[in-house]
């Protein structure tokens, strides 16, 4: 997917523009169009984050939203600018998408992890209840 091609062909133009977490994107895709980034990553749509990261010139997001996004220092580019190369661009993607991925299973183990602590807890008082009744 080449957000630029799909700029490209209009009038569209935009200033240079660093998105924090309240900002909307106001362009684009039209199911994230007008909400927040921060909505848009609770939504587990950094995919698209991504692309608009790589392939926009004018368009970067605070720092603390490209780590979130699994866009680390070392693969951020400067800007204004781009990757223009498809190829290159679509493996920068991936590579970010698949830090994201990891992030989201280690929290998913995390809160698996604490609510069986939880529950453990929770059978444990039940317990000392009855004994005590």
């Amino acid at each position: 997917m080449d957000l630029s091609q799909e700029f490209e062909n209009s009038s569209y133009s935009v200033n240079m523009r660093k998105l924090a977490r309240k900002s909307r994107l106001g362009f684009g895709y039209q199911d994230i169009k007008n909400i927040t980034i921060q909505d848009i990553m609770i939504m587990n749509k950094h995919k698209q984050l991504i692309n608009i990261y790589y392939g926009l010139d004018k368009i970067t997001f605070m720092d603390d939203i490209l780590e979130e996004c699994g866009i680390m220092e070392d693969a951020r580019i400067e800007k204004p600018g781009k990757i223009r190369d498809l190829d290159e661009r679509a493996k920068m993607v991936a590579k970010a998408v698949e830090i994201v991925k990891a992030r989201k299973k280690e929290e998913v183990a995390a809160f698996r992890e604490m609510a069986k602590e939880m529950r453990a807890e929770i059978k444990e008082e039940l317990k000392k209840e009855k004994k005590k009744k």
